[in-house]
């Protein structure tokens, strides 16, 4: 049975009429950013379809420290400097437009576009919201699906406090905070980004930076990092160019006052002089490809128009699934993908032998001879990306990499409906295919990079060479840095930061809910089968949709998990909701909410059971 026809034969089992005398239903929701608001708007959805009938008491209850809705990336009182890399069209946390066909709304259930000029926020479809305006729209939906439960019968409870511990009971659950115990019924994980133990490379400078007095950041999100630690005029190295170093770029210069003013005969790449105010630090970055995320084009749409997949079609994917059940990603969809992208090149009026892995790394195989040398070559890059995406639709560059991705979308149905061998989503997807597309297509807005190109100009951005080397110089007590591509490209430094956000890895995770979950079997992680060897993947062991934890021992009790953590039975598990998406593709979040509610609710029927909830084998 397909993920939709799952959903929509859940949300009609829902049967509210209960015996009264029965303690009254809890639900544990565990995070209340994006994933954990979601659910809450599905079970209000579904609420509000249930017949009303004698009802047995339910009770939300919802644990998290950080802001209630927007969660800790989104937290809206963070600086409106911080940009999504979304256009104001794109996120969602709630059913919209096309997606109300397979997912009624509530009565709640609007998009960010469409709160946007209600909440007294730009409503250009094109243009690029501040993070703070996309917490302020999480938080009012919370808000409202919150008082809309009320309104139902329902009791909701926020609580600011972290979870601890999840022990099982009998047949309910206890969760642990510091302020006392809970129990519930059945528990909902939305955790979000995690903080994580530092893998080996990290853990060195770490610990060699606490033995000679420097100062190391490990990967955080970047609202909860001190930047005033990096002093005025000090070298601050950085590793990593995506999209957490354009807010370490953006906090450290105009957060320090610093000016970008708009040339008065502006090109592409030149647009901006950037006057320094004097505070600001020198960041010295670097990167394996040796160049930043590229810019997202000006052409309109998520997908731009004229962008069509001739190759990776729906009769060709059912052509080899009839010949191989499972497919190879490298073996049987990247080579359509590469014609994909040769063919939509050539029909923009490019070339039609377009090399996508030589864009994505520019610089393979060629050297400086200075420091000054690669400085010019990067801003000329800058300049060059700026261009292309300025120029929409009339990039042949550009286009073909939105038709990679594109391609993305259709590759994460693919591994969501288990279509792709796990082995072979670890080895190409996860292994490659990720960073390729991430870097080419998952970037900045245009702005962003022709503010670099200003910063670069200015002096208080340098450029690390391909694939660089980082280090300490005991001797010197300082952090080192350089590129073999580069002569004379060694820099010291007494602060460095990882430019990048903690690895979703839950082995790693130092959650202690996690970690317990993981000792007491309660949680496993899954295992991928690979080359005749077993894999600890980064995600839990769950079952299928809806998507509920797998114990140590093969059985599954009443525990959902939703995003980040499902990165074991999906891809681009980080990515929000599309407004009006295909809940099968780039709106399956919204889906995998609504099918954990469904199933949730159904267990309010005394003589109902939780569908699949036989011992279910990893």
């Amino acid at each position: 049975m397909g993920l939709q026809s799952k959903v929509a034969a859940l949300s009609t089992r829902c049967n509210v009429e209960l015996v009264s005398n029965q303690h009254e239903y809890v639900i544990a929701v565990v995070g209340a950013g994006p994933r954990g608001t979601s659910f809450l708007e599905r079970l209000l959805a579904q609420v509000e379809r249930c017949s009303p009938g004698q009802r047995r008491g339910l009770k939300v209850m919802v644990f998290d420290p950080a802001p209630h809705g927007a969660g800790r990336v989104w937290n809206p009182e963070q600086s409106s400097l911080y940009l999504m890399n979304t256009p104001a069209a794109f996120p969602t946390a709630a059913p919209s437009g096309g997606t109300r066909r397979s997912l009624p709304p509530s009565s709640c259930s609007i998009s960010f576009l469409e709160f946007c000029a209600p909440g007294g926020f730009d409503d250009d479809a094109a243009s690029y919201p501040t993070r703070s305006q996309y917490g302020t729209y999480l938080a009012w939906l919370n808000k409202e699906v919150s008082a809309h439960l009320r309104g139902r019968g329902v009791v909701v409870q926020h609580i600011s406090a972290e979870v601890t511990a999840l022990i099982p009971q009998a047949d309910r659950y206890l969760l642990r905070t510091a302020g006392g115990e809970h129990a519930a019924d059945a528990v909902v994980l939305a955790l979000g980004h995690l903080e994580t133990e530092l893998s080996s490379g990290p853990a060195h400078l770490a610990a060699q930076a606490d033995k000679h007095g420097l100062h190391y950041q490990g990967p955080a999100i970047p609202t909860e990092v001190d930047y005033s630690t990096f002093g005025a005029g000090q070298n601050v190295l950085v590793r990593g160019l995506g999209l957490n170093f354009f807010d370490l770029m953006i906090e450290v210069t105009a957060g320090r006052g610093g000016q970008f003013r708009l040339n008065q005969d502006p090109t592409p790449g030149r647009r901006f002089t950037y006057e320094p105010s004097g505070a600001e630090p020198r960041l010295i970055a670097g990167s394996r490809r040796g160049t930043p995320y590229r810019a997202k084009t000006l052409a309109p749409g998520f997908v731009p128009s004229g962008i069509e997949l001739a190759h990776l079609t729906p009769r060709a994917i059912d052509e080899l699934l009839a010949e191989h059940t499972e497919l190879d990603f490298a073996a049987h969809l990247w080579p359509l993908i590469e014609k994909d992208i040769r063919s939509t090149c050539a029909s923009f009026g490019g070339p039609a032998d377009f090399d996508v892995t030589s864009c994505a790394r520019p610089f393979q195989h060629r050297s400086w001879t200075s420091p000054q040398e690669y400085q010019h070559t990067l801003v000329k890059w800058l300049e060059d990306d700026a261009e292309a995406s300025t120029a929409g639709a009339d990039s042949p560059e550009k286009m073909a990499i939105n038709a990679l991705h594109a391609a993305r979308l259709e590759v994460k149905k693919l591994v969501a409906d288990r279509r792709i061998r796990m082995a072979s989503v670890l080895r190409d997807i996860e292994g490659w295919f990720e960073p390729l597309v991430e870097g080419l297509a998952s970037g900045p807005p245009l702005q962003r990079i022709e503010e670099l190109a200003a910063l670069s100009r200015a002096g208080l951005v340098e450029f690390l060479g391909p694939e660089p080397v980082y280090g300490v110089d005991s001797t010197n007590g300082a952090f080192i840095a350089d590129s073999a591509a580069v002569q004379g490209a060694r820099y010291h430094a007494a602060y460095m930061i990882e430019a990048m956000m903690p690895p979703n890895r839950i082995t790693q995770a130092q959650s202690q809910l996690v970690r317990g979950m993981l000792a007491d079997g309660l949680a496993a992680p899954a295992i991928v089968e690979s080359g005749g060897q077993a894999h600890v993947h980064k995600g839990f062991n769950v079952t299928e949709a809806p998507h509920r934890l797998i114990h140590s021992d093969g059985t599954a009790g009443h525990i959902y998990v939703l995003g980040l953590q499902l990165s074991s039975v999906q891809w681009g598990t980080a990515i929000a909701a599309e407004a009006g998406g295909d809940i099968q593709g780039s709106a399956r979040a919204l889906a995998d909410a609504d099918a954990a509610a469904a199933s949730v609710l159904q267990t309010l029927t005394p003589d109902a059971a939780l569908p699949n909830l036989a011992p279910v084998l990893s």
